[in-house]
């Protein structure tokens, strides 16, 4: 029995043992066979594409505009200049191989110590990361596989890379590399990118270990660190290249410290090649990082050629804004060493397609864009979005066009708001509040219904606050940060596409016909206003161009809508502006431009504002529509057109005295009237004789010389187009005020008018303060400077400035003696820099 059960056993041995040497054969032939079939697949995939080493080149990646028309296409794709391998320095060589490659003379191809380094991290990240490939890989890559990062490309790359180096030798596949690997700013291989970049060959006696080192850190990630990109990570990577050459004995320690102590180039050297028309870089700069953002299609790829890409760029828009940016004319006056920036955005006003953006007035590709990146403070062309909209959403029954807001001098928890001309009534209703600007109704209003109402609708179109921006001074535009034109363009979207706010976007579809990629935009669109609500926004959006702050806006034959807005100058006196706005739309675009120095200082002062911004927006627009059929606001099916009540406004009148080289002057201004209103101004004398000094005036200021100090009082009465007396304003006084603080000041102390008070939001004084936003004068009305000068602005219809600064003569208890909390300040700085937070 026992014989029988051990030879049963010894059976049940041998059958386990003839199966382990069978799986063992089996898997040894297996691996064998998958190694032959890899050889097999990667000689197959060269021998059918191997025209693609001989000639590094392929089709264009063409840029297509709105009408299906190509915009331009990328034709500095793959080398204008082939270069040899011993043509190239040793240097150079030693520095790609030092970085991407140290052991490519050892390895066939596939480097098995790095590729398992590789899948370790991989692991570790969840994801296939582009780490273990060695040169020969990158050359299989680059040449024969799409983009896609998949275990089976991987799969391919190896195969290809193996057959690369049994096809080719190493220095024939070094070669290749080199004059395929691509280098940034649209360049591809050592030789074009060392003219583009340094002005020199390769082969050039002056090309020096650093410059070598330049070239060999970039394509790790070439947007990353181009020099001109971002110089800081550059270097930093540049000189890692060079530390690495150091410690792998390439070059001596004199060589390592004279190569990280040489400067990185400052601009490109113009090489032949490019298509791309003056005044687009900023568009097509913006493209490219959505490409690779929303696509997955990195610059790379789409300087390797093959790619349409479809975008919503409008020519005939961005035309209109080449066109009058390049009018100095259209700015305010220059400073004493650069002029005045500025920034435009355009986009589709149903779908949030961008037609066209000016990033600055001398934007460098893929520079800083001041349509997209920069934050600044955009004074009453934040009361919209977060004041007015929310509001009228929250309860139309409630708060409409009509509803009247309080519009008396109050303090608001210690925070009190100031009126232009320091002039107020019981209430204004909200229709009013909106075309003449006023700053007490938006921040009562924001008052009644919550600041996290305010930030919530914020949010909901796009622009995220701080929570330093947790308080009323919102209501003013008044932000810790600010924000920037394409983010206000966003925002205004639905004002006009009943309530729908549409995000921003470049591209509607990116396709390679070739690689059968074919990837279409998503529109992203949510309501974030109930269409009865952005009609009745819109409505008195319309109104403020038609007959308030917007009038510069206008364009004859054609419905506009939209909002100024203007803070004061910081390193000036109350003469200057540090931000203007203006944010408008027509039934076909939305556009947000702005204006202001950046940095700005006692010798950058901006002395026009919003009238500017609005002239600018109606200039583009009235070129970018020539030939467009004029259409009229659709009204949102539904709803009912909520009846405006016509009050007409209270004329208050502002008398001031003051003395300019040695002449006693007093500077009248007033707000107020109605549409078309001309003003008589009558002086009266103490014995109450009435003189006419001033008819049929269509500005709102006048400057009365006087030669000897009396006790006046003035009034302004208007008329209406048939000549029609109105209400008069009542007497006003003259207030000596000014003068006296003028007389009393500090020699050489810069005095500000005493209208003037604290800022809600954002733009500090120095000392903790923050001065208020100044409104209703927003009229396009000339203003009062507070020093008996004509305002700089006279005769061109010039508006003041929605945030200022605190008056420092006053010590009553008045608004500049309330402090907020400041807004957080930037490191190893004792307040905001100037032009800085806008």
């Amino acid at each position: 029995m026992a014989a029988k059960a051990k030879k049963k056993v010894r059976k049940k041995k041998n059958n386990l043992l003839m199966i382990a040497v069978s799986f063992a054969i089996f898997l040894f032939l297996s691996v064998i066979g998958g190694y032959f079939a890899l050889l097999y697949a990667g000689d197959r995939m060269i021998e059918q594409n191997v025209q693609k080493l001989q000639d590094l080149k392929a089709e264009p990646t063409v840029i297509y505009d709105k009408n299906g028309k190509e915009m331009t296409s990328l034709i500095r794709q793959k080398n204008r200049i082939y270069k040899p391998i011993n043509e190239m320095p040793k240097t150079l060589i030693d520095a790609f191989l030092a970085v991407e490659d140290k052991r490519f003379y050892e390895h066939k191809g596939v480097d098995m110590v790095r590729i398992g380094g590789a899948i370790v991290n991989d692991i570790k990240k969840g994801s296939l990361a582009e780490g273990g490939s060695t040169i020969t890989q990158q050359l299989a890559r680059n040449v024969f596989l799409t983009l896609d990062q998949t275990f089976w490309r991987k799969t391919k790359e190896m195969s290809i890379a193996i057959g690369l180096e049994r096809k080719y030798s190493k220095d024939q596949i070094l070669e290749m590399y080199l004059n395929r690997v691509y280098l940034g700013e649209g360049e591809f291989g050592v030789e074009d990118a060392a003219q583009y970049y340094f002005g020199k060959s390769v082969s050039d006696d002056k090309f020096t270990v650093a410059e070598a080192a330049m070239l060999a850190a970039i394509p790790k990630a070439p947007t990353t660190y181009s020099p001109f990109n971002n110089p800081e990570k550059a270097k930093l990577r540049r000189d890692t290249v060079i530390r690495l050459m150091h410690e792998q004995g390439i070059i001596t320690d004199e060589q390592k410290e004279a190569a990280q102590a040489e400067p990185l180039p400052k601009e490109p050297h113009e090489v032949a090649g490019g298509s791309l028309k003056k005044g687009y870089r900023a568009f097509f700069d913006n493209m490219v990082e959505e490409s690779e953002a929303t696509f997955g299609v990195t610059e790379e790829e789409l300087y390797r050629g093959g790619w349409n890409i479809y975008t919503t760029f409008d020519p005939k828009v961005q035309d209109a804004m080449v066109e009058e940016y390049a009018n100095a004319k259209n700015f305010p006056k220059d400073g004493a060493k650069r002029g005045v920036e500025s920034s435009m955005i355009v986009i589709d006003a149903k779908t949030g397609g961008i037609a066209g953006m000016v990033g600055g007035r001398n934007y460098a590709p893929k520079g800083f864009n001041y349509a997209t990146d920069m934050k600044r403070q955009p004074g009453s062309s934040f009361k919209p979005i977060a004041v007015f909209a929310p509001a009228v959403n929250k309860d139309i029954n409630k708060w409409n066009s009509n509803s009247q807001l309080s519009n008396k001098r109050q303090s608001f928890n210690g925070y009190e708001p100031r009126n232009y001309n320091n002039r107020y009534t019981e209430t204004m209703n909200m229709n009013r509040a909106m075309i003449d600007s006023a700053n007490i109704p938006p921040v009562w209003l924001l008052n009644e219904i919550g600041v996290s109402e305010s930030l919530e609708y914020l949010k909901k179109v796009g622009i995220e606050l701080t929570p330093n921006d947790r308080n009323l001074a919102i209501a003013l535009g008044g932000l810790s940060l600010g924000t920037s034109p394409l983010e206000m363009a966003q925002a205004y979207t639905p004002f006009v596409n009943g309530g729908v706010v549409s995000e921003t976007h470049s591209i509607t579809k990116v396709e390679n016909k070739d690689e059968g990629v074919v990837r279409e935009y998503q529109p992203k669109q949510s309501e974030a206003l109930k269409p009865e609500a952005a009609w009745e926004v819109h409505t008195m959006l319309e109104r403020a161009v038609q007959e308030g702050t917007g009038k510069a806006a206008r364009i004859s034959g054609r419905h506009v809508a939209g909002k100024t807005g203007t803070t004061q100058s910081i390193a000036g006196d109350s003469k200057a502006n540090k931000d203007a706005w203006f944010v408008g739309y027509t039934p076909e675009y939305v556009g947000a431009v702005w204006m202001g120095f950046d940095p700005e200082d006692k010798q950058h002062l901006m002395h026009q504002g919003s009238s500017m911004t609005a002239q600018m927006f109606s200039k583009v627009f009235a070129t970018a529509l020539k030939g467009v059929p004029s259409s009229d606001f659709v009204r949102p099916e539904g709803v009912v057109q909520h009846k405006q009540e016509e009050v007409e406004p209270e004329i208050q009148l502002a008398a001031d005295m003051t003395l300019d080289n040695n002449q006693l002057k007093v500077v009248l201004s007033w707000i107020g009237g109605a549409e078309g209103s001309t003003y008589d101004l009558y002086r009266i004398s103490e014995n109450g004789e009435r003189q006419l000094i001033s008819a049929g005036m269509k500005e709102t200021s006048f400057v009365d010389l006087l030669d000897s100090p009396r006790q006046y009082r003035y009034q302004v009465v208007p008329r209406n187009a048939q000549g029609e007396e109105g209400t008069p304003s009542k007497e006003v006084p003259i207030d000596s005020k000014k003068l006296e603080n003028m007389i009393n000041q500090d020699p050489g102390h810069n005095e500000e008018g005493s209208d003037q008070g604290q800022n809600p939001g954002g733009t500090e004084n120095g000392n903790g303060e923050i001065p208020p936003d100044q409104g209703t004068g927003e009229t396009g009305e000339h203003t009062n400077n507070g020093d008996g000068s004509q305002p700089p602005n006279q005769g061109t219809g010039e508006v003041p400035p929605d945030i200022v600064n605190p008056d420092p003569s006053q010590t009553n208890g008045s608004s500049n003696e309330i402090q907020l909390p400041p807004p957080p300040q930037e490191e190893g700085q004792n307040q905001f820099p100037a032009g800085s937070n806008g």
